[in-house]
């Protein structure tokens, strides 16, 4: 068994966090690191909250994935965004959401 905390989570050092874009990337040297090694045979991800939208984002593009155990998920990332910029601004949604139009139309 291997546990870990995100950059920017628990008792990892950082400050920034993508809210499991490119932590799946973390995710995936790991697994990539543990194969090589030949420490484990069969990998199952469990994640909570964020590490479990984590482990979603990395198991859609890893067959080899065995299991998930997912903890509370987030399932509407627009949702979330308001729900947090709310809870450390107190703005509320509809000054968001243009902003997140706005950021959702330069990354595409």
């Amino acid at each position: 068994m291997l546990c870990f905390d995100f950059a920017g989570c628990g008792n990892s050092e950082g400050e920034f966090i993508s809210l499991g874009w490119f932590e799946r990337d973390d995710v995936a040297m790991i697994i990539d690191h543990l194969r090589v090694s030949r420490r484990v045979s069969t990998v199952a991800l469990w994640g909570r909250s964020m590490g479990a939208a984590t482990a979603l984002l990395h198991a859609d593009r890893d067959p080899c994935i065995a299991g998930l155990v997912l903890d509370s998920p987030f399932s509407d990332l627009t949702k979330l965004v308001n729900e947090l910029v709310y809870t450390w601004t107190r703005l509320p949604a509809f000054l968001v959401s243009p902003v997140l139009s706005l950021v959702s139309g330069s990354i595409k």
